[in-house]
This record gives C-alpha cells, structure tokens and sequence, in this order.
C-alpha cells in the first residue's frame, strides 16, 4: 500500500464530501438528551511532552535559497490554542488556529536573525526567489482566492499578480525575472457548468478529472498565456535556463492515481507549446526533475523498471537524444538530487537509519560525502557557492532550516523553531538489531523511556507506514511523547521498507503482514532478553501501514500484547483497493502479486479480516471521515468484527480529517485517548 504517512502530519489528499443545509419547516427541535460519557483515564505522568505539546509544535517546509547564497526563505507552519475560547458553531476547530508563513533566515548569523516576511490570516506558502535575489514570490489567498504575490525584499508590500480566472498551483520564475510559470486547472466551460447544473450535479464516479496546465504571466500585467494545450495534466514544470523551453512531468489525468504514479516526461517550447522532446514515454513514477545549470541536461528521480517505488537517478542530454541511468549499480533508496554545477549532482539516499549523500559525476565513480548525524532533506543549491539549502534533523532535534556547505561537509541550522523541547523529558535514542528467524539482520530505532532507563518497562511497538518508508534517526514527536509516558518506543525497519536495499525492499510481496511479523516479534523478544521491555508490558499500535500491521498482530499473536491501537489502517485488503485513491492498479500487482478480482487467493492470505475472529485484546479504533488513502469504512469494518468477537473496542471518529490530521484538537485529543488507552490495560 502507498500508504506512506509523515508522522509530522503533512497533506494528503481529501476526498469528495459537502454537506447540503437544507431549510425546514419541521417542529422546533428539542434539547438533546443527556449522555453519559465515559471519563478518560488520567495520563500515567505529568512528563512533557504532554499531548498540547506535541499538537502546538511548529513545523517547516518549503526551504529555498537565494541566487547569491546569502539567505533562505522557508515555510514555518504555526498552530496556536487560545486557552480562553469558548465552544461555539462558529470554531470547529476546538479552539486551535494554524498559520502558515515565509520566513527569511541570512545564511551568516552574524547578518540578522531569522524574520517573519508574511503576516494575518491568509497563509503563505512556496516562497520562490527571483533571479537576481531582490523579490521573492509567493502564494496566499487575496479575496478569498489563491494567487500569486511578489514582495520586495528591500522593503514594501507584496504585490498581487493578476491570474484572471486561473488559480495558481507550483510555479517557476523565468530566467531574466520578468514572468512566471504557474499550473492551474484548465476552466470549466460554461457548456459544462450548464449540464451539471441540469443534471443536478451527477458526475461519472472515478472519470470526471480537470487537468492542470502551464500559464505564464507578464509581471507587468496582461491575461495569463496558456502554454500548454492538450487533454494531459501536467504534475511538475521547470524552465529551461535559456527560457525557450519547459521540462513537464505529465500525467493522463488529474485522476490521483495517475497523477501520483504513472508519469511521462517531454520538453516542450515556452512559446507555443509544441513538443520538442518526449523523454520518458513509459508511465512510471517521477518523483523530482530538474535542468542541469548549462541547461543541456534534465535529470528525474524514476520508479525502477519492475519495482514499485525503489528509484534511480536518470540523466538525458539535449542534443543527442541519450538518456542514462546515473545509479546504475547502486543499490539504494533515493530521497532527493541537487545540480552541484552542470556535471555533478549531489544525491540523498536513504541509507538504513541515516541520510547518505552520495556525490554523482555525469562521469567518474560516485563518491559520498560524510556530513553528520544529521538525517536532512535537501532544498534546492548554488552551484558557485557549493551551498545546499536543508531541512535537518536529529533523534533530539526537531526539523528546522538549514545549510550544507557541499565542500567541507558541514551542517548549520540557522533557526530552531522549537527551542522548546529542550525542557522535555526527552527520550534517549539508539539504533538496535537483531535476527528474524531466517538469520537475517533487522534494525530498528527505540526510544528508551526516562522513566524505566534501569529495567525493564512497557513497551509499545510503532510500526512505520508504507511500507515503502523507513524509520531513521530523526526528530519523532510521538516517540518521545510516548516515552514520555513512561512506554519504551521500538519502531522497527521491517522488510518491505526502504534504506535496506532491493530485495529487502521486495521480501514482503505477496506475503504481507506475514513477513513484517516474522521480523517484528523477534525485535520484542530481544529487547525482553536485553531487560528494556517487560514481557507483560507489551502494547501495540500504529497509522497507515503501521494501522494495517496492527491489525494483523492483533489477529496473529493471541494475548502477547496487552492492548493495540489502529490509526488510519487497511483492515480489509478489498475494501482498500476499492475506495483508495491510489492504491490499486499496478499498486496491487507489485504488492499482492495480482488484483483481487484474479488473485483472491493473494489477497486472502494478507487481510486482517479473515483473521479477525482470532483477535483477543483491547482495541482502540482511529479514523479520519475524510480520509481518501484508507477509507473510513476500513475503520467501521474493524468496529463491528471486534464487537461480533466480543472483544473490548472503541472508536474514534474525527470529521473532516485525511489520512494525515491536520487540526492541532484532533491531534491533541488523538493522542490523549491513545495513551489513555494503553495506561488503562497497563497492570
């Protein structure tokens, strides 16, 4: 399952869902009648980080660097709780607002400190830098509509750019700064509203997709040129560095499967759109793309041939028409490419519980550039200062802007936006191994709790999601939330995840959730022998693909845990191939070996629900309503198998939540009611 979730919370998609308010001429209603509700059990410590603590952390994405290497500009995304509201209609929201905004940060601290550029309600988001450094670009909403912004970076008010009828997506500035590339979605025609209109707003389920389109718009003003024409919808753009071409990642549709997984790649001209090259004519996965300085090359990170998501680094040089593997032989997980120059990309692998960044030459061996402990996701470079922007992180860390200077390998944060956490009672962190039953080395990342440092203590087992992922030595909130609990953390790198290679990566095909027990379980059993965890202290829970595997242990382990918690899981392999908005297609070819309609047999062997009249322990169900990835039936589904097997069950429902929560109150109380739960089945 494509079920990769950031435990941080990041966007996934939403799906279709409204709600109609309809006038009446019913009776006046009457009060609702009293309910009893059930008190939630107190938190076994008052440690921080308590459950507000976690909801209110700040987040940051987006980092940029400027042309002359002197700053960064980057997203910091800030939830606030005002302790004195008061529960009204009008705030959904519990009380939380969340603000996101540009920030602008000097690479040399000695030049400023970091400073808020955007302020107010409306929220910014994907700060771009001119060409010549001196404006930076933007997107919030201007009456209540998305649009593009660009702010002076010597003073004075952003400025709106007119985009007509067109909402802007990504955008990309020109090379000489006087235009600006954007998607937006092609216009309904006024044929097509007046036949929704007529028939009452029926559309054909799973067909009805607008594409997005490339615009360019004169920052001196004028209607937005439509570049691009054609039925494709395109995912990714980039401007070649002479201005007379685009680089596109397209997609047949804006249909999220297609839009996610099966890409094609084509140059085309910026002034008519026509094509110039079709690069990658196959569909398959294009994660990241960009034009070499010199602009003779385009590099893309590629879903592998016949592996579902394990990538290699592709290269094609205008001109002559060839395109190469840069990674061949290379047996890693990549995360993320930057041109160092126009004939060297420096590269970021997932490297077991590591970041690996691995110098790439368009000739010569590959080298890997040593640069800390520091796990980091790269931004974007300059190629004549040998700077990276990052986003880096530690097991104590949390993410925060930064700089990799490519020469000397070093990493400086230049804003911690959560000094907070340096009065929690912070986990320590270590990296433990261990043999599944086959010999084969597993590894994992636990979070030793504070308040059992010298024997044996709970455990609770935190699978990642995915499975295509991997758990690595950076900041996690709820492993240290939960170890503030006084509950040791072990969130394992089962087969079928990244960092470890291809074929750990392909181990689990077919036999899903039976490979992650046979590596999971024996990682318990260590930690009782090594005197971390007390065997009768056992607890077992997870999100996405985490959700899914506890489920299936719940069915496969008999009372060797205390009590489970699934957060957003598959609990029937069908029913997620039905309703998800991605997984299924060739999805389910890599993953069950086939689709269930031919391969019921595939399916059966790895559906938590056919096991599910073994299950025996407490049980606590969390779902999103609007959760497009697993849907929320998967959530009811596991409800009522529970309650028919008479074991103890309850369920947690949070309207208009995704497969990633987003509201600051459903986090704060999710967590709250996670803990309570296991605190309430501890002896």
């Amino acid at each position: 399952m494509r079920l990769v979730l950031l435990l941080a919370f990041t966007l996934l998609a939403c799906g279709r869902q409204g709600r109609s308010d309809v006038a009446s001429s019913a009776p006046e209603a009457q009060p609702w009648p009293e309910v009893a509700v059930a008190a939630v059990p107190a938190l076994r410590t008052e440690s921080r980080p308590l459950p507000r603590d976690v909801a209110a952390m700040r987040r940051v994405s987006q980092v940029r660097m400027a042309p002359d290497g002197r700053a960064i500009a980057y997203v910091v995304r800030t939830p606030t709780f005002d302790p004195e509201a008061k529960a009204s209609d009008d705030d959904p929201k519990g009380g939380w607002t969340v603000e996101s905004h540009v920030w602008l940060a000097p690479t040399a601290p000695r030049e400023g400190a970091p400073r808020q550029l955007t302020f107010g309600d409306a929220g910014a988001s994907s700060p771009r830098f001119s060409p010549d450094g001196r404006h930076l670009a933007f997107v919030r909403k201007a009456k209540g509509k998305r649009r593009l912004h660009v702010m002076r970076l010597d003073g004075g008010e952003p400025r709106v750019i007119d985009t007509g009828e067109h909402t802007p997506g990504s955008f990309a500035w020109s090379p000489e700064g006087t235009r600006i590339a954007f998607l937006a979605k092609v216009p309904e025609t006024d044929e097509a509203k007046e036949a929704r209109f007529r028939r009452g707003g029926a559309y054909r389920w799973d067909q009805e997709w607008r594409p997005s389109h490339p615009m360019v718009v004169d920052l001196a003003g004028g209607e937005p040129v439509h570049v691009h024409q054609g039925n494709d919808h395109v995912v990714q753009l980039a401007w070649s560095p002479d201005g007379a071409s685009f680089a596109l990642v397209t997609a047949e549709s804006s249909n999220p499967y297609e839009a996610w997984m099966q890409h094609r790649l084509r140059i085309v001209s910026t002034r008519d759109g026509a094509t110039q090259y079709e690069v990658e004519t196959e569909p398959g996965s294009i994660q990241h793309m960009a034009w070499s300085p010199d602009g003779r090359h385009v590099a893309w990170e590629r879903a592998h041939e016949t592996l579902s998501l394990h990538n290699e680094l592709r290269l094609f040089t205008l001109g002559t028409g060839e395109t190469r593997n840069l990674t061949e032989g290379m047996d890693v997980s990549l995360d993320g490419f930057v041109w160092t120059g126009s004939r060297a990309l420096l590269v970021s692998t997932q490297a077991k519980t590591r970041t690996e960044l691995v110098r790439v030459g368009l000739s010569g061996a590959p080298s890997v550039l040593a640069h800390g402990d520091a796990v980091l996701a790269l931004g974007n470079t300059d190629a004549r200062l040998g700077k990276v922007a990052v986003i880096a992180s530690t097991a104590t860390r949390p993410h925060a802007p930064g700089v990799l200077d490519v020469r000397r390998g070093a990493v400086e944060t230049l804003h911690a936006i959560n000094p907070q956490v340096d009065q929690w009672d912070l986990a320590e962190v270590f990296v433990v191994s261990w043999e599944n039953a086959g010999g084969q080395s597993i590894e994992g990342v636990l979070y030793r709790s504070p308040h059992h440092a010298d024997g044996p203590g709970p455990l609770m087992v935190l699978p990642h999601g995915g499975p295509d992922a991997v758990t690595q030595e950076r900041f996690s909130s709820w492993g240290h939330y939960f170890a503030a609990r006084g509950y040791s953390v072990l969130r394992p790198n089962y087969r079928g995840g990244f960092g470890y290679g291809v074929d750990f990566y392909a181990a689990n095909r077919g036999r899903l959730g039976a490979i992650e027990l046979e590596d999971i379980e024996p990682g318990v059993d260590h930690l009782i022998e090594a005197g971390i965890a007390d065997e009768g202290q056992l607890f077992y829970g997870g999100w996405s693909w985490g959700g899914y595997l506890s489920a299936w242990t719940l069915a496969h382990t008999g009372t060797r845990y205390r009590a489970f918690v699934v957060g957003a899981g598959v609990n029937d392999n069908v029913l997620g191939y039905v309703t998800s908005d991605i997984n299924h297609g060739i999805v389910a070819d890599w993953e069950y070996l086939g689709r269930p309609w031919r391969d019921p047999e595939s399916y059966g062997r790895s559906n938590p629900a056919r096991f599910l009249q073994d299950a025996q322990r407490p049980t606590l169900v969390i779902h999103g309503e609007a959760d497009d990835r697993v849907s929320f039936v998967n959530g009811q589904l596991l409800y009522r198998a529970l309650r028919d097997a008479e074991v103890e069950v309850d369920f947690w429902a949070y309207p208009r939540e995704p497969h990633g929560f987003r509201e600051p109150a459903h986090v704060e109380h999710m967590l709250t009611q996670w803990a309570a739960w296991y605190d309430a089945h501890r002896e």
